[in-house]
Formats: C-alpha cells, sequence, structure tokens
C-alpha cells in the first residue's frame, strides 16, 4: 500500500499567499512516486494567509495549536524574546486577517485544550518560580489566567511534577493526569468553578503517550490509508485529509477526488503538527518554529 517515495523537488506553481499583501515566494516541494496506490498528485491548492514565530519543543508536549470549537480563532504557543524553547506565550489570531496576536497567558508548555463553551482555554504550564508543571485556565474574556495547582499543591511527586490534560467533561469540569512517581500517574477531577479536586482511577500511561498531538479520524481509519506513515488528521467535515508524513512534508489528501497535493511550507522545512477550524475553513499547521495558517478559498 505504501510504495515509498523519493524526494524529487519541483517547483509548485499553485502555491500563494494572501497576507502581507506580497506576492508568493515559489520554493520547491516534495511530490511523491506513489504515496497512495491510485491517487493522482495535483498542483498545489491551499494559500497561506498568516504566520507567527512558534516554540520548538525537544520532546512531545501535547497541542501546542488549537482551534476554538466555535470560531475561528486560534490558539498557540508563542516564542518569546527571553526563549524560543518549550515554554512561551499562549497567544490568539481570528480569521479573517490573523494578524494581531493576543496575549492571555504565559509560562504555557502545551496541551492546548478549549472548554466545550470555547470561553477558556486549559493548559499545561511549568512555574519558573519554582520549576514545577502545573495545569492552568486561561480566559477569552480579560479575566486573569488561573493557576489549579497552586502553589505546593502542584508538587506531586519529587521531580518536576508531570501532568498532562486528558479531557473535558463539560465546562465546568476537567479530568487531568499528575505524576506520581516513576511510572505513575493519578487522575485527577477538577471542579473549575470551586477549584476543588477528587482523585480518580491511577493509570500507569506513560507521558509520553498522553503528550502525543491530538487528531480527528474516523473511527476505522480505511484500508487506502492503513500503511501510511505519519500523522493523518481529518477535516470536522472529512472532505480533506491534512497529512505529515514521517519526513515532516505535508500534505492535502482528498478522498472523494482520489488526489493529494503538497502543501508549501517552504524548502527543508519540517511539520510537526495540524489542527483544522471548525468549521474546515482553515487549517493550521507547526513547521520548524513557525505557525503557518492555510485557507482552501484561495482569492
Amino acid at each position: 500500500m505504501y510504495a515509498g517515495y523519493f524526494a524529487c523537488l519541483v517547483t509548485s506553481l499553485a502555491a500563494c499567499t494572501v497576507f502581507g499583501g506580497a506576492a508568493a515566494v515559489i520554493t520547491p516541494t516534495p511530490v511523491p512516486t506513489a504515496i497512495i496506490s491510485g491517487f493522482e498528485v495535483t498542483p498545489p491548492q491551499a494559500c497561506q494567509v498568516a504566520e507567527q514565530g512558534m516554540i520548538r519543543v525537544q520532546a512531545p508536549q501535547g497541542d501546542l495549536i488549537s482551534w476554538s470549537p466555535s470560531s475561528d480563532t486560534v490558539a498557540f504557543i508563542a516564542s518569546t524574546l527571553g526563549s524560543s524553547w518549550n515554554v512561551g506565550d499562549l497567544n490568539l489570531l481570528t480569521a479573517p486577517k490573523f494578524d494581531v496576536p493576543e496575549r492571555i497567558a504565559t509560562q504555557v508548555a502545551g496541551e492546548l485544550s478549549w472548554s466545550p463553551d470555547g470561553r477558556s482555554i486549559a493548559y499545561l504550564g511549568l512555574r519558573l518560580s519554582d520549576n514545577l508543571y502545573t495545569i492552568g485556565l486561561a480566559y477569552l474574556d480579560g479575566s486573569v489566567s488561573k493557576d489549579l495547582f497552586p502553589g505546593e499543591a502542584a508538587r506531586t511527586d519529587s521531580y518536576s511534577s508531570q501532568k498532562a490534560i486528558l479531557e473535558w467533561m463539560d465546562a465546568s469540569r476537567l479530568k487531568v493526569l499528575t505524576s506520581c512517581g516513576a511510572n505513575c500517574l493519578q487522575g485527577v477531577d477538577i471542579s473549575i468553578p470551586s477549584g476543588a479536586s477528587s482523585p480518580s482511577a491511577n493509570t500507569h500511561q506513560k507521558l509520553s503517550d498522553v503528550w502525543a498531538v491530538n487528531t480527528h479520524h474516523p473511527a476505522q481509519i480505511p484500508s487506502a490509508y492503513a500503511d501510511l506513515k505519519g500523522q493523518l488528521n481529518w477535516s470536522p467535515d472529512e472532505s480533506l485529509i491534512a497529512y505529515i508524513d514521517e519526513n515532516g512534508n505535508a500534505w492535502i489528501i482528498n478522498d472523494q477526488t482520489g488526489s493529494l497535493y503538497p502543501l508549501d511550507i517552504g524548502a527543508y522545512a519540517t511539520a510537526t503538527e495540524s489542527d483544522w477550524s471548525f468549521d474546515s475553513h482553515y487549517l493550521a499547521v507547526q513547521v520548524d518554529q513557525k505557525l503557518k495558517i492555510f485557507t482552501f478559498e484561495c482569492q
């Protein structure tokens, strides 16, 4: 099924940009020989509309980009003047221009997770004052962000007390994991209004597993894609698939037409994460230390 491909570079004639008013800089993009059996490779059909600086991480730290569940607003972890690695600022960008970042939290490491009502974002934080991981909550209405493990409550083991976000149970309850020692993770249910927490079932799942990037996909992966190595991420309306291959190249697959094309992320660049807007109009991709936002409705 996966027949392999070589790094043949061709010029992408259909690449374009609509941000900043500048003409596109055409960059070489890879073309596979037979990445999916029977699929046709077509010229790129996506336009880049925005670009911002992001942090880089040495190992997975969960989602570093995440779209609102109800609007074309994307959250991402931006690099700062003092650091571009592992920890940064939580910023928002909003359609259609995506041009003015709004900072809503600092000392953010990853695990971005919007509340179901789209009013707040839970995140993995790393406090520089004591080098402990915590779970924070940032609000879109301008309220001060909240530390859900204030002070010594964040110290759950004798090391850096790593943590992870499992899920929102509803807009007022959050389920997280806290490190309780070597190969020990404690589930914790948190009530957002009161801040009260209660332990849930223990798990010995590795943090490297729960810190993986979240993707959307059908319950059963179609056989045509079962052997593809890399990251497959279906759009919410399931009309397109963002695919990051094992070499960090980014592709768009159209299952209905049996075609695919490369995203123009730049020569020798490496993509690591993708996320779709709730309405499938935009795709955000982390490319090295950049956030790149694409639209499929090119002017």
